[in-house]
């Protein structure tokens, strides 16, 4: 027998197979199926790639250039710009200020929004309405939210010294935005409230999610309520938390509008963090080089929580294969 009689497909007389089609022929019958899908969205995404990719590289650029105004020249002076604000006496104690405002906004929107979140999913009577409620903080404007805070802290007509004068504690009616050592709380407090709604929404998301059964299950075992917060609740809620985390952590970073309404960064640059000085630093003295180094440098720190939050991503994973093992 012949071996073009024996083999079929391309060997033989029998019909090709797919696969031993030309290249050229299976690329052209992708492109007629896929084709015209990806000329419907190529517009879409040049568009998205110049509008952030671009200004991306921008950035780069003049992070490493000194930028002259108004004809934008640029002139590369390669790492002096970072050398600039590593070596000032001031670099220091932004980076602090940064780091207590972020831990403060972690704390009092995570904290509050699983209280609620908790208080919630217990399903009390009368809490459905209650639930509309504590979503507003979320849906009003921030510039609304801020302005409303700093007429709350406002030191002679506003509500909260009024109400504590009113009360008997009058030793409590503090210059809360006007003092350094209260400026930072306040501010906090403000921008905390804005956004716990949206902690509270994932974490109850995820609690309702969690089977009754082990619950119920655990109270038969004799286990009180702090035993079921620990050992079914926490470990349920471990993924959505360390989402909210890092959610919250460059919300933080980047926050700017409620700092610029309700302080400005003052007094004595107290609330002064470092988005805010980016933003003094190119539209306040005008030096595009120097905020875009600042820029850089933020960037840099957010990338670093991801690369944490993925290497103890993969670790967990890793454990849990092995447990199941």
């Amino acid at each position: 027998m012949s071996l073009s009689r024996a083999t079929p497909g391309r060997l033989g007389g029998g019909a090709p197979r797919e696969a031993d089609l030309p290249l050229r022929q299976s690329w052209r019958a992708r492109w007629r199926e896929w084709g015209p899908g990806y000329m419907l969205v190529a517009p879409a995404v040049v568009l998205i790639l110049l509008m952030m990719l671009y200004p991306v590289l921008q950035t780069l650029y003049f992070s490493v250039s000194r930028v002259q105004l108004p004809s934008f020249r640029t002139t590369f002076v390669g790492l002096d710009n970072f050398a600039r604000i590593l070596s000032s006496p001031d670099t220091l104690p932004l980076a602090q200020r940064t780091l207590v405002w972020v831990a403060g906004i972690v704390v009092f929107r995570i904290s509050l929004g699983l209280a609620a979140a908790l208080v919630f999913n217990a399903r009390v009577p009368g809490t459905v309405w209650l639930r509309a409620l504590v979503i507003l903080p979320w849906t009003i404007p921030s510039v609304v939210g801020a302005n409303l805070w700093r007429w709350i802290f406002q030191t002679d007509s506003g509500v909260l010294n009024q109400s504590l004068r009113a009360w008997g504690l009058e030793s409590w009616a503090l210059n809360w935005l006007g003092s350094p050592d209260t400026a930072m709380l306040a501010v906090i407090v403000a921008y905390g409230w804005a956004g716990f709604p949206f902690v509270m929404l994932l974490i109850l998301a995820r609690l309702q999610g969690v089977p009754q059964e082990l619950y119920e299950a655990a109270r038969i075992d004799g286990a009180n309520a702090w035993q079921l917060f620990r050992y079914i609740t926490l470990p349920s809620l471990k993924s959505v938390l360390v989402v909210a985390l890092i959610l919250e952590i460059v919300s933080g970073l980047n926050s700017f509008d409620t700092l610029v309404i309700m302080t400005g960064g003052g007094p004595a640059k107290a609330t002064q963090i470092w988005g805010l000085e980016i933003y003094k630093t190119g539209f306040g003295a005008f030096n595009l080089g120097v905020a875009s180094a600042l820029s850089v440098l933020m960037f840099i720190a957010v990338l670093v929580v991801f690369v944490f939050y993925g290497a103890a991503s993969r670790a967990a994973q890793r454990q849990r294969r092995e447990g199941l093992a």
